[in-house]
């Protein structure tokens, strides 16, 4: 992954012992003594355990955002995936969906014979 790149282009040698996708199961690691670890700033929150920063080389993760095609969402999750497909990620050009509409937000029932609205997008 990234880190295995970053410790390569320093010439270090990093070969895990103990590994787990389990943000809590890495931490008790961590605080039994049993080594250290990569997370984000919010999820090192472990007794006995100290986040420390890393500012160089700079590290990111990939996030995916996925909704259910078709499922009405809230208000709230139609504003989240309209921000997030309107953002420009890392100098990434912005997400345009493949149907050229974004989900059908959940609001009260159309009046007899309406059809939910969507919101295009430009």
């Amino acid at each position: 992954g990234y880190a295995d790149k970053a410790f390569q282009q320093q010439q270090v040698t990093c070969k895990p012992v103990y590994w787990s996708d389990r943000d809590d199961w890495t931490l008790a690691m961590i605080a039994s003594g049993l080594g250290w670890g990569f997370m984000p700033k919010h999820s090192v929150n472990h007794p006995g355990v100290a986040g420390i920063p890393i500012t160089e080389p700079e590290f990111w993760r990939e996030v995916h955002l996925a909704t259910v095609r078709g499922r009405p969402h809230s208000p709230a999750v139609g504003a989240l995936v309209r921000e997030a497909m309107r953002v420009r990620w890392f100098g990434e050009p912005a997400v345009v969906s493949r149907r050229r509409e974004l989900p059908v937000v959940a609001k009260a029932p159309p009046a007899a014979g309406r059809k939910p609205q969507r919101a295009a997008v430009g």
